[in-house]
């Protein structure tokens, strides 16, 4: 395991390259699947129906499907969809047992509590002041919690509003991946613990408290163990998606050619996709007959920043000779985007990714070329049905907005009244400045009724979301950092690989509307 990812940096690391010149590009012969996929592939389209809304996928950048004659997956929590709370919880345990036998923690340590429901992604470990917290895309942070504590107003203001707050420091780490969430989750219980003298008198440092953390979880995830423990009892980890293998067939319809590119090493690789793929459609023997090209350890982000040979491997997984440029059909260790693109031959807009991790997999591969990119937002299920179930919540929540933006705007007119009265002369200025200070004092009383009212409600708002942070994608009325990133730099985003079953393979994918916010103004 895993396609984890080093916190990003602010910019790439060089230009992206420019488009390979190519040849026109050749027709595309027609996929034909085997028949018993054909018939499955009948079948499903026979049953033809719109996604429901949590299955749609949503479109940020248009994108035409019959421009893409390539389709690069990912295969950690995009293709395979692990069951979150087994594989981070023994994430979490195997961390702790670390600290406590390599990195000498005390035993005390095994009191920390499992909190699946604290972490998500898009928050920030601030190593300086020891929080986790979020921000918007404006970088204004509304939540953090120190361990277990939420912060007030007047610490938020401490640390993060009177200097400027630059995320790309190496003052924070970014949680862009589901396999990161039990590092937030450790991290915070280790910085409770600390408090309450758990670690000792000579407690480290909220730095040393993290990379601790981070080392541990990194050894986990290399050591081996945790990657065993899935292999050996899969079912219990990993959902199979009956409609997956459907998916990837549909999309190859129009003669598409379909590569794996996975930081996972060939055994996992292997192992995971045969529980995946292999006979999951009759005549689907084995998941190698699905992909035209597998590129494993690929060591994103470097994969797209970095020149390294592909290195051959075998069925068993034993390396063979190196080579610049990969050849269709194979399995490789390693490589470059340059030397997958002198294969593929054609421009970069011809390539579609799919992954789940906003930086390794979106980022990265937009900074670095002309791919458009898909990311899987596993969370975006929840995120719809619950935004569907507190629906007159949130009407409600946009009605007191409306009514404190009216609210402010008499304010601002009152206000200029009473400035104005105070500079009369005579007898009129005593009346006109009362009945002017009252107005505008009665407006204020009002005003300040109507913000803990919006308060009330846009905490129940969020708590139906998540208990700590709220919606994924929204902080107050601003889109937090990670739905800010989401809509920069993916061209299309949805909850699962699986639901391009549902659209056709050459698709429009089209923007209807990207208004400005003067075109919402009623």
């Amino acid at each position: 395991m895993s396609d984890r990812a080093p916190s990003h940096p602010a910019t790439p690391a060089h230009p992206p390259a420019p488009d390979r010149p190519s040849p026109a590009p050749q027709p595309l012969a027609p996929h034909r699947p085997a028949p018993g996929v054909a018939t499955q592939l009948l079948e499903h389209l026979g049953r033809y129906r719109q996604p429901p809304a949590e299955r749609r996928i949503f479109v940020n950048r248009s994108l035409r499907m019959d421009s893409i004659r390539y389709v690069g997956f990912d295969l950690d929590w995009t293709l395979a969809d692990y069951d979150r709370l087994p594989l981070e919880q023994i994430t979490f345990e195997l961390a702790m047992k670390r600290l406590i036998d390599h990195h000498g923690y005390p035993p005390a340590v095994r009191r920390v509590e499992f909190r699946p429901d604290f972490p998500c992604r898009g928050l920030l470990i601030d190593k300086e002041a020891g929080t986790v917290l979020r921000m918007s895309r404006h970088r204004f942070v509304n939540r953090a919690y120190l361990g277990r504590e939420r912060l007030g107003r007047d610490e938020l203001k401490r640390l993060y509003r009177h200097e400027p707050v630059e995320p790309a420091s190496a003052r924070f780490y970014h949680l862009d991946s589901l396999f990161e969430l039990p590092e937030a989750n450790l991290f915070a219980e280790l910085v409770h613990l600390a408090a309450r003298g758990g670690l000792g008198d000579a407690a480290p440092s909220y730095r040393r408290l993290f990379e601790d953390v981070r080392t541990a979880i990194d050894w986990v995830h290399a050591a081996g163990e945790l990657k065993a423990r899935v292999l050996a009892d899969t079912g219990r980890f990993l959902r199979r998606d009956p409609e997956l293998a459907l998916a990837l067939e549909r999309l190859a319809l129009p003669g598409r050619r379909r590569v794996l590119l996975t930081n996972s090493g060939w055994s996992y690789t292997d192992g995971l996709c045969r529980f995946l793929f292999d006979g999951a459609l009759p005549g689907l023997d084995s998941w190698r007959q699905l992909f035209d090209l597998v590129v494993v350890e690929a060591g994103k982000p470097g994969f797209f920043r970095q020149r390294r040979p592909f290195e051959t491997l075998d069925d068993g997984g034993t390396a063979g000779e190196r080579t610049p440029v990969p050849a269709w059909g194979g399995v490789y260790r390693g490589g470059c985007l340059d030397g997958l693109m002198e294969l593929i031959g054609e421009p970069g807009e011809h390539v579609l990714y799919v992954g789940d991790h906003i930086y390794g997999d979106v980022v990265s591969s937009k900074q670095e070329s002309t791919w458009r990119t898909a990311l899987v937002v596993r969370e975006l299920e929840d995120e719809i049905r619950h935004r569907a179930a507190r629906a007159g919540a949130i009407r409600r929540l946009s009605a007191l907005q409306r009514q404190l933006g009216e609210m402010g705007h008499r304010m601002d007119h009152l206000r200029d009244v009473a400035t104005l009265a105070e500079g009369l002369d005579g007898k009129a200025k005593a009346a006109r400045l009362a009945r002017a200070r009252d107005a505008f004092g009665g407006a204020r009383g009002a005003h300040h009724r109507l913000l803990r009212r919006e308060a009330r409600w846009e905490e129940r708002v969020a708590e139906r979301f998540s208990p700590y942070w709220g919606s994924l994608f929204k902080q107050g009325t601003a889109k937090t950092r990670f739905a800010s990133q989401l809509e920069t730099y993916a061209c299309l985003y949805t909850s699962r690989a699986s639901n391009f079953v549902f659209y056709g393979s050459e698709r429009y994918f089209r923007v209807w509307q990207d208004p400005m916010m003067h075109e919402l103004e009623e």
